[in-house]
């Protein structure tokens, strides 16, 4: 009995050893990560001991376009190739997320089908933040899901603010310009409107502002 208590407490101290390394390394991953850009400590740490480490093979699918939405995910290591279909059922390619970058954003805040396909270009470590992850976060860590909502719907707002401008300009380009290549236009239109998201900022609303 005594022998099983000594073996016990070891694999717990391990584990809990291995835990919070993870939960470091996310924590590093998140603090570069756009999205999280200038999140107090106590909302990063309650977010790095939420998430969800995964890793995909080159070539695996993270999810395809159509499929129900839980939630983001955060590129650690590798990359993430995100395509839609054209009116032939061909891919095309909108962008491609590496190291901390964040994408299905939108799946975190409702239940919304997935807006493209995501395939890892090369073996890729991931960090998945879910629905049920926030609700829990919520009951538990009420400040901390308000900072990350809070943070993710400014997000979306410049982003969508950014695309309807671009795509503005860009239909007033292609009536200059003439037909062209649509693909190239809406990846210039999404990576247009992330810099520009990106250059406003993180969220003025902070409840954890003087807790860092």
């Amino acid at each position: 009995m005594g022998l099983w208590n000594v073996v016990r407490r070891t694999y717990r101290r391990l584990t809990r050893r291995r835990e919070d390394t993870l939960a470091r390394e996310a924590a590093t991953t998140l603090a570069e990560a756009s999205l999280f850009q200038g999140f107090p400590r106590r909302a990063l740490r309650a977010l790095s001991e939420a998430v969800h480490a995964r890793t995909f093979r080159r070539g695996e699918f993270l999810y395809y376009e159509d499929d129900p939405g839980l939630g983001l995910y955060v590129v650690q290591q590798g990359r993430v190739r995100l395509t839609t279909e054209d009116e032939h059922g061909e891919p095309r390619e909108l962008r491609r997320a590496g190291p901390g970058e964040v994408f299905g954003e939108l799946s975190l805040l409702g239940d919304f089908p997935r807006m493209e396909t995501a395939r890892a270009v090369v073996e890729t470590q991931v960090l998945g933040f879910f629905r049920p992850d926030l609700k829990t976060m919520r009951r538990r860590r009420p400040q901390a899901a308000a900072t990350v909502v809070e943070a993710l719907a400014a997000h979306l707002a410049r982003r969508q603010v950014a695309i309807t401008r671009l795509a503005a300009e860009e239909g007033l380009a292609a009536e200059d310009e003439g037909p062209g290549d649509d693909g190239s236009r809406i990846r210039r239109l999404l990576e247009d409107a992330d810099q520009r998201s990106l250059a406003a900022g993180p969220p003025s609303a902070d409840p954890f502002s003087g807790e860092r």
